[in-house]
């Protein structure tokens, strides 16, 4: 039986604001005077961004979760003041037009999937398609090129970042307690998402008519956030560096920056992975910051808003 869903105040206020006209694409949010429930987009190419709001969250999962790990120590958090958070991962549509303008190095990550992991030419290499899905085979630090180049496309300095893990966990959760945001089990009419059993592999069912690929970015219904595809589809990169026990996480919702930064703390489940992995407050084990060519593996960004309230 599925446990009913539970939202936050904070999801309450949010759900109200998005009941309003939302002025969309407009200096006003993208600059700082945001409310939460507004989204903006500051270029073309640029991520479409919603405002969240200011709010408390208790990231990791409780004792009694199931199939929870040990990596997922339960710590709450405050965020003092809003912030943004694109819709969607990053596209290939987005991811070129960084590439155009050479921020962007398109060409080692086309080789990297082709090459796989080892270096060597990867047989099983298959292009899912690009345009609308998410950019995948990124690193760490690519991600963070991508980053630059959206504050040099709209003239800020350090204003787009990726998200913090409690950023991304809080805008995944949209107010919810529970194992998903759907409630105790997730099914494949909410997002892309691999087989329950047998190991890792693709399943279509429900909506999800996508097997061992990606989907094209927003093909689920949005969270209560209004946030899509942040319980399936790829690995997002945060901007965490990794502890297991999360002993330095700060409690502000910024990024640790304490633990092995060598390793960066990725969230999500995939279009392969098990339905226990897709859980709000499922952890991985890090990846290498500089490691390209995973083809499942892509990120969204985030947004300061110094005016924000």
């Amino acid at each position: 039986m599925t446990t009913p869903l539970r939202l936050s105040m904070a999801a309450l206020v949010f759900a109200l604001a998005v009941s309003a006209p939302v002025q969309s694409q407009t200096r006003t949010a993208a600059r700082g005077a945001a409310k939460p429930g507004q989204t903006f987009s500051e270029c073309r190419n640029c991520p479409e961004m919603t405002v969240l709001p200011a709010g408390k969250v208790t990231i990791g999962s409780p004792p009694d979760e199931p199939l929870r790990r040990d990596n997922e120590p339960q710590k709450e958090i405050t965020f003092a003041r809003a912030f943004a958070i694109s819709r969607t991962a990053v596209t290939w549509d987005q991811w070129e037009a960084c590439v155009r303008d050479r921020w962007c190095d398109g060409v080692a990550i086309d080789t990297a999937l082709r090459t796989g992991q080892n270096g060597e030419p990867n047989p099983d290499y298959r292009d899912y398609g690009r345009g609308t899905r998410p950019v995948v085979g990124v690193s760490w630090y690519d991600a963070q090129g991508f980053v630059g180049w959206l504050n040099w496309k709209t003239g800020q300095d350090d204003a787009y970042r990726l998200p913090s893990e409690a950023e991304w966990e809080y805008a995944s959760r949209g107010g919810t307690t529970t194992a998903f945001p759907s409630g105790s089990e997730l099914d494949h009419d909410y997002g892309n998402f691999g087989q329950a059993t047998g190991g890792l592999g693709g399943k279509a069912e429900g909506r999800d008519t996508w097997v061992d690929e990606t989907a094209p970015v927003a093909s689920f219904p949005a969270n209560a956030f209004g946030l899509y595809d942040m319980n399936g589809n790829v690995f997002e990169w945060t901007e965490d560096c990794y502890e297991a026990d999360r002993a330095h996480t700060p409690t502000d919702g910024s990024a640790d920056k304490e633990g092995n930064c060598a390793n960066r703390v990725f969230r999500n489940g995939t279009f392969m992975s098990n339905p226990y992995m897709q859980r709000s407050a499922r952890r991985g084990a890090p990846y290498p910051a500089t490691q390209r060519g995973r083809n499942y593996l892509g990120f969204r960004v985030a947004k300061t808003l110094p005016g924000a309230p």
